[in-house]
């Protein structure tokens, strides 16, 4: 592979266009956007060379114009798709996993991926539709909002995503020659979330359990004892003591101070976790309502599609946690909804220094 690729570097933020460029973020590891056909518009793959060939950190969307865009970023480091040995990816969400089987298929490279998601591919078999109907009927949305969102997505079918080859686990070394790579188990965005961490270099393979700018969403509740977001804040501070020098997320761009960005999350699970609090203080409230209440409008008026379901999701994400701190019950429909338990406000004292 190229070793005189300085020229490509960059700085990883978006130029022209609202897309980064090739970026080389270390000796050896770079940074290569690949398009998505919506918002946040790329993808960032990693790609880490080594002396039997490219090895990937994610694979980006399964379209011709991310295919093309792989192909052309591994040209300009003097290697192809056919080179690509393994693909490590931290989470099964398409627009990391998408690719993997075809560069699979290209090269006969592994693709490993944590067990939780591994099983997590199934659910997008489904039609994106009857899923966010399912989510929203959970919420305690009223029928008319269950149907205009049916509109609203239309009917189209679900993808089969062809199983990987290898389970990462939590603090396994996956064999990537010359890397110093640790898988760690970060669950919260999805359940079986891995970042990646090299300490030699320092740097931090994220994901999208820590964008700079963005805070993302957690994988919605699937029954009583599940707790994303609680589990994803007990990720943060393990990731903190490691004091790495750079984080490398999936989309967005790389940056150095992991822990101010830490507490600039925790602020925000906080901040929303009470406003749930007062919701729940004022008497029973569906996961609905409280979606709207989340929202600086106060209302999901206007919401369609995949914001839609983001912002239901974290109403019921934000329940569950309640939940599990043993602030919150949930009581069947019709509609299903939440009351507040004796512990609230106990628990609302902690909000902020837990």
């Amino acid at each position: 592979m190229s070793r005189d690729g300085d020229r490509l570097s960059g700085t990883g933020r978006p130029v022209k266009g609202g897309r980064p460029g090739l970026t080389r973020v270390r000796p050896g590891l770079w940074s290569l956007p690949i398009p998505l056909p919506g918002p946040p518009g790329h993808v960032l793959v990693y790609v880490l060379e080594t002396d039997a060939g490219p090895y990937l950190v994610d694979a980006g969307w399964d379209t011709e114009e991310g295919w093309g865009a792989l192909a052309a970023g591994l040209k300009a480091l003097g290697t192809r798709v056919e080179d690509v040995r393994g693909v490590l990816v931290t989470h099964s969400h398409l627009d990391h996993y998408g690719l993997a089987p075809r560069i699979r298929e290209a090269s006969g490279a592994w693709v490993a991926l944590h067990a939780l998601d591994a099983v997590g591919l199934s659910q997008f078999r489904s039609d994106p539709a009857l899923r966010l109907a399912a989510l929203l009927r959970r919420a305690g949305a009223p029928e008319e909002a269950v149907t205009r969102a049916l509109d609203d997505l239309g009917r189209r079918p679900g993808v089969d995503a062809a199983l990987p080859d290898r389970h990462l686990a939590d603090r396994e070394r996956p064999e990537v020659p010359g890397w110093d790579l640790t898988a760690l188990w970060t669950p919260g965005h999805t359940p079986g979330h891995l970042c990646f961490w090299e300490p030699r270099h320092r740097v931090l393979l994220a994901g999208d359990h820590l964008l700079p700018r963005t805070t993302v969403g957690m994988y919605e509740p699937r029954d009583d004892n599940d707790d994303p977001l609680g589990d994803y804040l007990g990720t943060l501070e393990p990731l903190v003591s490691m004091e790495p020098d750079l984080v490398l997320p999936a989309h967005e761009h790389h940056y150095a101070d992991l822990a101010t960005r830490v507490g600039e999350l925790r602020h925000g699970h906080a901040t929303r976790t009470a406003v749930a609090a007062s919701a729940l203080r004022e008497g029973p409230v569906t996961a609905w309502r409280l979606a709207g209440r989340l929202r600086r409008s106060g209302t999901l008026e206007g919401l369609r599609g995949f914001p839609l379901r983001a912002t239901v999701s974290r109403a019921l994400v934000i329940l569950a946690h309640l939940r599990r701190l043993g602030a919150a019950r949930e009581v069947p429909g019709p509609p299903p909804h939440w009351k507040a338990t004796r512990r609230l406000e106990q628990c609302e004292a902690g909000f902020f220094n837990g």
